[in-house]
């Protein structure tokens, strides 16, 4: 698996709710009138009908086929006078069965979105659903393509739409187009997305909080150009130790630590249920021997010693705590990542968002080497990072008094052993707003939830209970006003042990009664 496809995951789910039956010829699917989108000029609107229409699965962006689709594509492109951008919105509109809802759906790493990859699924359970491009080039792994203007300075623009203006542009078009062919608007619309697509969600509640009456944001990539710099820190640790360990031996001290720390809440699943109380010390494991392709390898302090770094997080040279640690029970093999270069010898290998995000935003140069930056380098990368653009894409903005207004409603889930966007930035950015807006209150329209031993976006290489769908339970929030206390979970298919469980809304957590199968959810109460 690819450390792109893990940052891509995006965990959507799509209850089939009760639909309206609607006319299935294609007459509504043609004269599409050009919604009126402000601050920006449609250029061109476009429409077909796909009948029995199929995509191929595609994981872990989309995992399963969908198949017999019969929906009218209406395809929106727009421009900002000035920012010389050419967007695409594209929307899918059930002929049958509509279920009188509009859903935007996010995107991941450096796309804002993924086209049918994203349309699919939610189409098939009878949601009016939209994607947007942004105007960037649809490569997720790197914005090289767009970044840059022919000058080399950094193209604001651009970097807006990805950050923010295409969010607030796939609402308007996508609802006024599914007003357009149905003849009236929908009940009801939502925001669903994760990483890249969970930082859209926030930005919605924050500057656009009239445009969706729920959102959904998983693994949210928010506080921007702070945790991006940070993904960096295990990069500098192995630099400055001078030593890259093997994915094995990293392996090796999570797995310990898990060990240790599983029978914490008295029950061995593998997962450790609250890592906040996981004090785990990586020197317990120096000497001990482990298997790693084929040959035995003993633990050394020195390997001790760079996850100790890591887990502690990045700080200034004088050891001024920077930003937050990677959790005990993570995969250390994303982010410490290395190769080997043309003479053989082990060097770092940086994820590439945040390689990207340096080379191409930070210092505006794309020959910028990552692998050679140290402590005093990151926390200069922290300040530059965080004085010229988070303004533009910090994304974490405490104030949303708007949404409390708007009466919309805010549901974001984390996996506690997400190996790229730490769960600590959520629970950071909920301690904002709880200061911000009046501390509980907030739990009126904004509930997080924490899934023990799940890892980013719940790709599934952790084994702990992944959310099912914390979708359906935001409909009904916003529906029936059912506030989630908790969300149902699984483990995914393919791991030895399988069990479900109750991922409870922040601060709670779930614990064993006691009593019952311990595999079952019914066995947890939230505490």
């Amino acid at each position: 698996m690819s450390l792109l496809l893990s940052f891509l995951a995006v965990g959507l789910a799509f209850h089939p709710a009760r639909a309206s039956a609607l006319p299935g010829t294609s007459v509504f699917c043609s004269n599409i009138p050009a919604p009126h989108v402000p601050g920006a000029r449609v250029i061109s609107v476009t429409s077909s009908v796909k009948r029995d229409y199929s995509v191929s699965k595609a994981p872990p962006t989309l995992n399963q086929d969908v198949t017999n689709l019969n929906v009218c594509e209406v395809n929106v492109i727009l421009t900002h006078p000035g920012a010389n951008d050419t967007v695409h919105v594209q929307t899918w509109l059930p002929l049958h069965g509509w279920n009188n809802r509009f859903v935007a759906i996010g995107g991941g790493a450096w796309v804002a979105g993924l086209g049918e990859l994203d349309l699919a699924l939610p189409a098939s359970r009878g949601y009016a659903v939209s994607s947007t491009d942004a105007g960037l080039s649809g490569d997720p792994s790197t914005p090289a393509a767009w970044a840059l203007k022919p000058d080399g300075m950094v193209n604001l623009d651009l970097l807006t739409n990805f950050a923010s203006r295409s969010i607030h542009d796939m609402a308007v078009v996508g609802k006024a187009v599914t007003a357009s062919v149905y003849a009236k608007h929908a009940r009801h619309s939502f925001w669903n997305g994760c990483s890249t697509g969970g930082r859209q969600g926030l930005v919605a509640a924050q500057k656009y909080p009239d445009d969706f009456d729920g959102i959904l944001a998983g693994s949210p990539a928010i506080y921007w150009t702070e945790y991006v710099i940070a993904e960096l820190w295990p990069q500098v640790v192995m630099k400055e130790a001078g030593y890259y360990p093997s994915t094995c031996e990293l392996d090796a001290v999570v797995q310990a630590a898990i060990l240790a720390c599983d029978g914490k809440d008295k029950v061995k699943d593998g997962v450790i249920n609250d890592v906040s109380k996981c004090n785990f010390d990586p020197f317990t494991v120096v000497g001990s021997k482990v298997q790693c392709n084929g040959k035995e390898v003993v633990i050394s302090r020195q390997v001790a010693s760079i996850v100790r770094k890591i887990w502690d997080g990045p700080t200034t040279p004088s050891g001024k705590k920077l930003w937050y640690g990677m959790p005990v029970d993570s995969s250390l093999a994303f982010l410490s990542n290395s190769t080997v270069d043309d003479k053989g010898a082990s060097v770092g290998f940086p994820f590439s968002v945040a390689d990207t995000w340096i080379r191409y935003f930070v210092k505006a140069n794309p020959a910028f080497d990552t692998t050679k930056i140290d402590t005093a380098g990151l926390t200069e990368l922290f300040r530059e990072s965080k004085q010229k653009f988070d303004s533009v894409i910090g994304s974490a903005d405490p104030n949303l008094s708007g949404l409390k207004k708007s009466g919309g409603r805010l549901l974001v889930w984390h996996g506690l052993a997400d190996q790229l966007i730490y769960p600590q930035d959520s629970v950071h950015y909920l301690e904002e707003v709880e200061s911000a807006m009046g501390g509980r209150a907030v739990d009126d329209f904004f509930r997080l939830f924490l899934a023990p031993g799940v890892d980013h976006c719940g790709y599934g290489t952790t084994p702990g209970a992944v959310p099912t769908d914390p979708f359906g339970a935001l409909v009904a929030w916003v529906e029936n006003g059912t506030a989630p206390e908790e969300l149902e979970a699984e483990t995914l298919p393919g791991w030895p042990a399988h069990f479900t469980r109750k991922v409870c809304r922040y601060p709670m957590v779930a614990k064993y009664r006691g009593c019952g199968d311990s595999t079952v959810a019914k066995s947890y109460k939230c505490v």
